[in-house]
């Protein structure tokens, strides 16, 4: 968390990965988890989820190495999501913290939104890369904890909001 910085803590309610309320057109599985896209014949995995609005979750190597811009614009833009999405890079830095990069829906990239920190942590948790209940997301010059209840399926970020 940011030096001096107020912390709050929010409800961002029930992760939705069912396809047809995010929306994502997806028929392969019951959820759109680290599925194909395929963007200038190169293959991205990526997680369709939505905290409020929809999101798409792509792990990289190096978020920091990430054209942001581009690769988020088209990823968001995707067929595969009719009405759009915004982009959420991630990267693993150890067993509980993660760093992550946004792609807004129709504004470009974005230090962070609760929704897009919320996805990043809960991604992160449902494909057992983060092996805590609790995540460290550090996005633009900020650390936000997210917390995912999941006998309560409640995800709640806690940090300078």
């Amino acid at each position: 968390m940011k030096m001096g910085a107020m912390n709050n803590t929010i409800s961002l309610g029930k992760p939705i990965t069912a396809p047809c309320l995010i929306p994502v057109e997806h028929k392969a599985t019951p959820n759109c988890i680290n599925q194909p896209f395929m963007i200038n014949g190169e293959c991205y995995k990526v997680t369709a989820i939505s905290l409020g609005s929809p999101h798409g979750a792509v792990f990289v190597d190096d978020v920091d190495s990430i054209d942001v811009h581009m690769l988020g614009s088209l990823l968001g833009s995707h067929q595969l999501f009719p009405k759009g999405a915004s982009i959420v890079f991630i990267q693993i830095l150890d067993k509980a913290s993660l760093k992550a990069r946004l792609w807004q829906r129709n504004e470009g990239e974005a230090a962070f939104t609760p929704e897009a920190a919320g996805a990043a942590g809960v991604t992160a948790m449902m494909m057992q890369k983060i092996l805590t209940k609790t995540v460290n997301v550090s996005m633009g010059e900020n650390m936000f904890q997210v917390a995912w209840d999941i006998e309560a399926d409640e995800v709640r970020i806690t940090g300078p909001l």
